[in-house]
């Protein structure tokens, strides 16, 4: 018997939690790949990376949903319908998903550097992603000890071609306007403000999937793994 998803998607309480600015200013420079010898380049970034963690004021929300396969690109999360080939495969036996918005906050979003200085605006940057990527590792762990979890991975619209950001509005139609409680609204062509900003899907998977495989942007803070054309044809074909 075919099982057709909901037609409107199901109100559940929303979770919010403040994260910590736990991005290690280690990392922003190994990232940056700053030469040893430039010492007023790395104090230029150390001066960033400070006013940002003084400032950064990150949140997430997020719902403990229930999800159903309706077949092999069509997923029903609460009564909204999302079409991904991906993300059907990954939620094959997941029945608990956790939806969820995580962002940096508009205080360290609004925040920029000097104009007509490229280095500083390009490192500033980075610093803000990689904040947020932590943000979101940071909101999986907290899940995983709360709800006594294993590995979980994530999806979020627009990272690969197979979920666009069309998503988004369906997304953020779960959370019935909780988001703006962290301070997060989404913009008519499906973009979030602040900028810094994610929403997606986290879930449970022992199988070490991470999106990464399916994208082919290179230069990107959050990336974790290669490219991968064997996955690309495992999941999307």
């Amino acid at each position: 018997m075919e099982v057709k998803p909901m037609s409107k998607p199901e109100e559940k309480k929303s979770c919010q939690i403040e994260i910590p600015f736990s991005l290690e200013h280690a990392s922003v420079v190994k990232r940056l790949r700053l030469p040893k010898s430039d010492g007023r380049l790395e104090e230029m970034v150390s001066e960033l990376f400070e006013k940002s963690s003084s400032i950064a004021r990150m949140r997430a929300v997020y719902l403990v949903s229930r999800a159903r396969v309706i077949d092999r690109e069509t997923v029903d999360i609460d009564g909204a319908s999302f079409t991904s080939r991906a993300l059907s495969r990954n939620l094959i036996d997941q029945e608990t998903v956790f939806p969820f918005i995580a962002t940096v906050g508009r205080e360290l979003d609004e925040f920029s550097a000097p104009a007509g200085n490229v280095m500083m605006q390009f490192s500033l940057d980075w610093i803000k992603t990689m904040a947020l990527v932590s943000a979101v590792d940071y909101l999986a762990e907290f899940l995983k000890a709360k709800y006594r979890l294993g590995d979980l991975a994530h999806m979020n619209p627009g990272e690969i071609e197979d979920w666009p950001i069309t998503a988004q509005k369906p997304l953020f139609d779960l959370f019935h306007g909780a988001e703006k409680r962290v301070g997060v609204t989404l913009t008519q062509g499906g973009l979030m403000k602040p900028i810094k900003s994610r929403s997606g899907i986290l879930f449970p998977n022992e199988k070490g999937f991470v999106s990464c495989l399916l994208c082919t942007q290179q230069r990107c803070p959050g990336r974790r793994a290669h490219y991968s054309p064997e996955k690309v044809k495992e999941f999307l074909d």
